[in-house]
Parts: C-alpha cells; sequence; structure tokens
C-alpha cells in the first residue's frame, strides 16, 4: 500500500432504532388517552374508555394507578390539576349548552319571491346556521335540484348581505319543508330536533317576500 492511499475505516453498524411506540388516541377529545385529563372532556373521556378497553382503563384509572401517579406530585399540586380539569369541563359544557340552544332557536325561512307574473322562485335563508354539521350550501342545493329536476343556486342574500341563500326554481315551499322536517335528502345531515335540529317551530314560510 502506498504511503498516499487513504485508509478507509470500516463503517461502524448503525445503531438499533428505538421502536415505535403504539399510540391510542380517544375518540372524544382527540388527545393520546395518558392525556386525556388535559382536555375539556374528562368525564366522557374515560366513561368511553372503559367501555371501549376495560383494560387500558384500570392502567390509567384504577385506584393503584391513581395513587402511583399521585406519588409524584405534591398534595398542591394533585388538588390544582383535579381543579382545572372540572374547569375545563365545565366551561366546555357551559359553551355546548349555549350552541345547542342558539341552534334551537334558529330560523330556517322559506320564501316565495315571484319574478315575473308566471315565475317564482323558492328561496331557502337560514341553512347556514346549521353548517356544519350540515354539508356546505352547494352540496344542498345540488340535491335539491336533483330532488325537484329543477335549477338551484347558492346566492347572496339581498337583505342579509355577506350570507348565502339557495334560491330554487319553481314554488317548492311546502315540498322543502317536508324534507327539512324528515330529515330527507339532501337534509339527512340535520341534526334531531332534542339536540337543536330544525323543528316545525323553526320553519317560517314568508309569502310577503319582495317581489
Amino acid at each position: 500500500m502506498s504511503a498516499d492511499t487513504a485508509v478507509v475505516p470500516p463503517a461502524a453498524e448503525a445503531p438499533a432504532g428505538v421502536p415505535a411506540r403504539d399510540v391510542h388516541y380517544c375518540e372524544i377529545c382527540t388527545f393520546p388517552y395518558e392525556y386525556c385529563e388535559y382536555g375539556s372532556s374528562l368525564t366522557k373521556c374515560k366513561a368511553n374508555l372503559e367501555a371501549k378497553n376495560p383494560e387500558l382503563y384500570a392502567q390509567l384509572y384504577s385506584e393503584a394507578a391513581l395513587t402511583d401517579k399521585l406519588k409524584s406530585l405534591t398534595t398542591e399540586q394533585a388538588e390544582s390539576l383535579e381543579r382545572e380539569s372540572a374547569k375545563r369541563e365545565r366551561k366546555a359544557q357551559a359553551k355546548a349548552e349555549k350552541e345547542r340552544a342558539q341552534l334551537a332557536a334558529s330560523k330556517i325561512v322559506l320564501s316565495r319571491i315571484a319574478r315575473t307574473k308566471r315565475k317564482v322562485i323558492t328561496c331557502i335563508h337560514g341553512l347556514h346556521l346549521f353548517s356544519p354539521p350540515l354539508p356546505q350550501l352547494k352540496v344542498i342545493a345540488k340535491g335539491l335540484s336533483s330532488q325537484f329536476a329543477t335549477g338551484a343556486s347558492v346566492t347572496q342574500s339581498v337583505q342579509h348581505p355577506g350570507v348565502d341563500e339557495i334560491h330554487i326554481q319553481g314554488d317548492v315551499v311546502d315540498e322543502v319543508k317536508n324534507l327539512l322536517l324528515q330529515r330527507a335528502k339532501p337534509f339527512e345531515q340535520m341534526p334531531p330536533e332534542s339536540e337543536g335540529g330544525v323543528g316545525e317551530k323553526n320553519i317560517v314560510i314568508d309569502d310577503k317576500a319582495a317581489k
């Protein structure tokens, strides 16, 4: 071997990789189960986990597991953690109840708008209040167009700038009302009335729309 020939040392073997951790996520708060307590729905998370995976529930929330966890915390830290968890849960519940109440009080206005002596358009205003969980208005308009075999489009409201509504060619006010109440296509994703969805009291038929 000549003096100027470089000597390449043998490549070192790569260290064995750390095996990936199998993480399971809670369907309620979307956090890993070990971190549900930092979310805002711990009570629901625990009930869901206990029903779905009793073994993991026992690992996390059995008396022995809680005792081990408390060993690493001072009494003050444990009490603070419990208070914060309860506070987040109360706030989340209050927000959900407020949203359900607002949804239950929302109105969908069905209007007959005369464009000419022979042409009537059905206007649906207020669906944006239910979206989500309803799909986009364009999807609903397409479904209504297929349902009634007529044109349907999403148009910005004249009376409520910045808010979209659906216009359907023809007088189908009564038919649309029935579809809403029956949760028929394209309203099958409308939440039930018990969860703030549309009921008879939420539908207003306006026959005095501007012509």
